[in-house]
């Protein structure tokens, strides 16, 4: 039998709760968005394909950030879903690097998000 990895988003602004690890793991606004949004789509986005998730973002990052501005949060949307990808690519990175730092690279693997095979990028983790 295959062990789960759920994931619970804390109460708290910042906290992604590890139920299976017994730990948690603190996020900045725009790194649990874009965990967020891969959580809710299991079969991964590709990185051009943001855009197509803008409302979602939107939403989800409305809920995070600190910023009452609606321009100020979409400002920073832009910025992670614009054509270089700098910030989404720095973005995985920072988040791929908390959970390793908390886990290690073998424990973290099912929770950090990866490129698959086919250019989707993806977490093998579930809400649970």
């Amino acid at each position: 039998m295959r062990k789960r990895h759920s994931i619970v988003i804390g109460q708290r602004r910042g906290i992604i709760l590890l139920p299976d690890e017994s730990m948690y793991i603190v996020l900045n606004p725009m790194e649990r968005t874009l965990f967020r949004l891969f959580l809710s789509h299991p079969d991964g986005i590709p990185a051009d394909s943001l855009l197509a998730h803008w409302k979602e973002l939107c939403h989800i990052y409305e809920q995070e950030s600190c910023f009452d501005e609606k321009q100020l949060r979409e400002d920073a949307l832009e910025s992670l879903c614009s054509e270089s990808k700098k910030v989404f690519y720095s973005t995985i990175s920072r988040i791929k690097k908390k959970f390793i730092s908390a886990l290690g690279t073998r424990k973290a693997s099912p929770y950090i998000i990866a490129r698959d095979k086919t250019g989707h990028y993806r977490t093998r983790a579930t809400l649970g």
